[in-house]
């Protein structure tokens, strides 16, 4: 038995010290919630359309809601330091809009009995990918710091809720950046951002201003909690 002490003692130090020195990884699920203000630009349509289609959309403008965005997901996290902790997150997210807009009905949906429809409200199923930076200025029992995110947004599916129109097309639809702050407690965090910047693709779904690429950005505000599953 006294043969067994000795590696015993050792597997147990061992132990301890990779519980508290090893758990600098981190596997998370997430959901988020985002909230943000339409795209109200409709200057365009008077060049693609008659005046009527630009009277009625000027008219609806006050009818519109803000964007909406939902997302479920999961994630990986790595300290680098006390300070400093990189992660990435990989989910699903639903992008609901109800500006009102032409809607590409038999370019992008395919032949279809109406030759114009109104965009009135739409989903957008989207895959993304979110790389972020932490930088922890409080690091105790509750947790708070400085947060740096992107995200890359790729769209599978549109559906137009008039008419049920529906195309399962995988697209590059965007990229954003936020900047924020985060909290922690035990194994729960709260990411709070705000968009700094947003290249978004052309949605060839519903009448736009004909640019590949916009580099527009109305306000977006993101909530991101997520909770630690496994560390090790």
């Amino acid at each position: 038995m006294k043969r067994l002490m000795m590696p015993l003692m050792c597997l147990t130090f061992l132990f301890i010290l990779v519980n508290l020195n090893g758990q600098n990884n981190s596997l998370k699920i997430n959901a988020g919630y985002a909230i943000g203000k339409a795209d109200q630009r409709i200057d365009f349509l008077k060049k693609q359309y008659p005046i009527l289609v630009y009277q009625t959309a000027e008219n609806l403008l006050q009818t519109n809601t803000p964007d909406d965005e939902y997302s479920l997901g999961i994630g990986y996290s790595y300290k680098l330091s006390r300070k400093l902790e990189l992660g990435i997150n990989i989910g699903y997210a639903k992008l609901v809009q109800d500006f009102h807009l032409p809607a590409n009905g038999n370019t992008y949906f395919g032949e279809l009995i109406k030759p114009f429809f109104w965009r009135d409200k739409s989903y957008y199923h989207l895959i993304q990918a979110v790389p972020e930076i932490k930088f922890n200025v409080i690091n105790k029992k509750v947790k708070i710091g400085l947060l740096f995110s992107g995200i890359g947004n790729v769209s599978f599916l549109k559906h137009i809720e008039a008419y049920n129109l529906r195309a399962n097309r995988v697209e590059y639809f965007s990229t954003e950046l936020y900047p924020g702050i985060f909290m922690g407690y035990k194994r729960f965090n709260l990411n709070i951002g705000v968009r700094a910047w947003h290249w978004k693709y052309r949605d060839d779904a519903i009448a736009n201003n004909g640019l590949k690429v916009d580099p527009y950005n109305p306000f977006k505000m993101r909530f991101f909690l997520s909770y630690d599953i496994y560390k090790w």
